[in-house]
């Protein structure tokens, strides 16, 4: 004798996959908030267009939270990428400037 329980969740439904550096109701955690901010400062003096384009995104993914958080994250996640590469590439350009001279 089994019983069907009803109104069970999967275990992989009940725990969403967040975006970086963002809590379960789509603001940012601490560490998100030291990280936009140090890598939004470094974006800044690498490449500035890159810095709005992250804001803005960001900002649209805060309105998408409630309706559609997949693409809520998927916004949040370009808008780190917008604001990380830019920095990778002036570390890795640095670094093959150094190579180069030394």
């Amino acid at each position: 004798m089994t019983e069907a329980v009803s109104g069970a969740v999967p275990a992989s439904a009940s725990a969403p996959r967040l975006a970086l550096g963002i809590g379960p109701d789509g603001t940012y955690t601490r560490f998100g908030q030291v990280l936009a901010f140090v890598l939004g400062l470094l974006t800044t003096f690498a490449f500035l267009p890159l810095v709005v384009v992250a804001a803005l995104l960001y900002t649209r993914a805060e309105t998408r939270f409630g309706e559609d958080p997949a693409r809520a994250r998927a916004l949040v996640n370009w808008s780190w990428l917008s604001i990380t590469v830019p920095v990778l590439v002036a570390v890795a350009a640095g670094v093959a400037v150094a190579a180069l001279k030394g």
